[in-house]
């Protein structure tokens, strides 16, 4: 294990990063100084994405979904290495914001499916725009060939092959984010027998997120998904694809309780801090469910 480099006062944003880049120095210093006094050697693997300083990415595809939503493909200017970029499933990376006046960061889920591996990105993450989003809205002025400014991964799940008999997601509109990189991975190990349940909470049709690797992984026996919509979509009917699982009303309690939940099932939420509250609470209090997880993204300060 290499030292960890000290950062700048000027890498710090003031804007109550969590976790703040000086945090994440002190802990690989302390683990640093751990393995040198008892000659320990700490193999890591080099990642093309540093915890400690930021890296250049330039965006090279936007795909735009809706007036307020767009998907944003990422690759890293390289200059002497080809070090490629790696995270954890439920991992976030913090985009660095800065107009010259003021600093601050944002956390977003980098995601890049199996089926795209070989494509030419090296990560993408889905914004939604904000009306007093500062970070959303000047995402949504970036056009391909634009610099940005990332550091991570960090993140504090893991997926454990086997440990639950089924992990049931319910995830509100971007919430589909983390969740999405998660199924994919242990749709993709053959060893892990884990049951997939996810019910997806969306407004309209046409802000269903990864709808279509949705709808290919209902192939897989230890997946299944219910898409609950809250606005009415009579108009759309024709555009739902054959046995698609989409329900013209909102997530309720007794759509929890069909599935018959236990506690060798684990639950994560993901959405709006009401949306997490709300589910949290029913979990809790009318379920009796122990194993949840309700911030699978370490939330920061944003302006």
């Amino acid at each position: 294990m290499k030292p960890p480099i000290e950062p700048n006062k000027e890498d710090c944003c003031n804007s109550g990063c969590n976790p703040c880049i000086f945090e994440v120095f002190e802990k690989q210093l302390q683990l640093y100084k751990k393995c040198k006094e008892n000659d320990e050697i700490l193999m890591t693997e080099e990642n093309g994405i540093s915890q400690l300083e930021y890296s250049s990415f330039f965006i090279s595809d936007i795909v735009e979904l809706t007036e307020n939503l767009r998907i944003l493909k990422f690759k890293k200017l390289r200059t002497d290495s080809n070090t490629k970029i790696f995270w954890n499933a439920g991992d976030h990376f913090l985009l660095k914001y800065n107009d010259g006046n003021m600093s601050c960061s944002r956390a977003y889920t980098p995601i890049k499916l199996k089926k795209s591996y070989l494509d030419d990105f090296d990560f993408l993450i889905v914004v939604k725009k904000y009306s007093e989003g500062l970070v959303s809205q000047y995402l949504f002025t970036l056009e391909k060939g634009n610099e940005t400014l990332w550091r991570g991964p960090y993140g504090h799940y893991n997926v454990l092959e086997n440990k639950f008999k089924r992990i049931i997601m319910i995830a509100q509109g971007t919430g589909i984010a983390p969740f999405i990189y998660i199924i994919d991975q242990i749709l993709n190990d053959e060893d892990n027998m884990t049951k997939l349940v996810l019910f997806f909470c969306c407004k309209s049709l046409n802000e269903i997120l990864f709808r279509n690797e949705l709808y290919e992984f209902k192939s897989y026996w230890n997946f299944q998904y219910h898409i609950y919509l809250s606005d009415r979509w009579n108009d759309n009917k024709n555009k739902v694809m054959y046995s698609e699982p989409i329900i013209e009303r909102k997530l309720r309690a007794d759509d929890l309780v069909e599935i018959k939940p236990c506690n060798s099932d684990q639950f994560l939420v993901c959405g709006s801090q009401q949306f997490m509250r709300d589910f949290d609470h029913i979990l809790k209090k009318e379920l009796c469910v122990e194993n949840i997880v309700n911030k699978i993204l370490e939330k920061i300060v944003t302006i």
